[in-house]
């Protein structure tokens, strides 16, 4: 994660990886992220698994480990934000061995997304932290060649806005640059966004709740999902491989919870496979979420693909969506 610093003024970001250790498989453009955020005005201090190069593979330690590591920094006063290096798989090891008696009445700021998406539902429950979902060190703050510019700003527009529209960038990549290399230093390849569409017309207004939807299902049956009803839900996606996805999309139909939102917002994934079937994404969401009496939209910007937007979490959303035209603007 990364954190901000009060004594010196401005905020400081704690840095620690929740997943995977790219402080190390990455270093090279890890570096050059911290670094940016230091010249954006952030303070940065790491945590002790980034400090002493923990390593074990897949992840930088055991789950009470990383967990251990978190506590300590949302307990020290000096840490304003916590940020993600990156994602992963597994943030959800931490879950058990975080003491929400001691995190709840702590004011800190949440960042993250995709796997990150565990600790967030978790700490919407649990907490009084305020929570953006987005901004992740390397995602967000790595672009070597031209900068995440939109993306970052984005990031200030979630943490310091009382209000605020969304808009769809100008253009967007899902270009793979290699950061086990210097490849991530290249110019990265741009389309021109076709902007985003609409599934089902409607107006709906009411809290929004951002999650990576692959995440998201295996939290469900425990204690670590937050109250949906009357929502407005953005799910986003990494790998959307159609089997896979029509797999978590029906288990969140069975829970329920497409029967009482206030409107469904999916982003683009970052890789679609159809296997073959000729199906398109939208037509797959059209399948299995069928006509409900609220707007829903697709080809929406916030996960995986660059840039992505921030949003704050539990914001109210305003979604409108008629006449082929979409605004969309959130509140504190």
């Amino acid at each position: 994660k990364i954190t901000t610093s009060r004594s010196a003024e401005k905020p400081t970001i704690y840095s620690t990886i929740n997943t995977s250790p790219a402080h190390i498989l990455f270093a090279s453009k890890y570096k050059y992220a911290k670094s940016r955020l230091l010249e954006l005005g952030f303070n940065v201090k790491e945590g002790n698994l980034i400090q002493n190069k923990n390593f074990q593979g897949y992840r930088t330690a055991s789950g009470k480990e990383r967990a251990n590591e978190l506590m300590n920094l949302i307990l020290d006063e000096d840490i304003d934000i916590l940020m993600p290096v990156i994602g992963g798989y597994n943030s959800a090891s931490l879950l058990p061995y975080l003491d929400f008696d001691k995190i709840k009445n702590t004011k800190k700021i949440l960042c993250g997304y995709s796997d990150i998406t565990a600790l967030q539902m978790a700490f919407l429950e649990k907490t009084n932290f305020s929570i953006i979902y987005g901004a992740s060190l390397i995602p967000t703050f790595g672009e070597y060649h031209s900068k995440n510019i939109f993306g970052e700003s984005s990031f200030f527009q979630a943490l310091i806005e009382k209000s605020y529209d969304l808009i769809p960038p100008e253009k967007w990549s899902n270009q793979l640059l290699n950061a086990l290399t210097e490849e991530w230093k290249n110019e990265r390849l741009y389309e021109k966004n076709d902007g985003w569409k609409i599934l089902n017309e409607g107006e709906g207004r009411g809290r929004v709740i951002v999650a990576n939807i692959e995440t998201f299902v295996t939290l469900f049956g425990s204690d670590f999902i937050p109250d949906l009803k009357n929502c407005i839900l953005v799910l986003e996606d990494e790998d959307a491989t159609i089997t896979l996805e029509e797999r978590s999309l029906n288990a969140l139909k069975l829970y329920k919870i497409f029967d009482n939102l206030k409107g469904l917002i999916f982003s683009k994934p970052e890789i679609y496979n159809n296997k073959n079937s000729g199906l398109k994404y939208e037509e797959l969401i059209d399948e299995i979420v069928g006509k409900r009496d609220y707007p829903i939209i697709y080809n929406f910007d916030c996960g995986h693909t660059i840039p992505s937007i921030c949003i704050l979490q539990n914001g109210i959303m305003n979604l409108v969506a008629k006449n082929g035209e979409i605004k969309i603007k959130i509140e504190k």
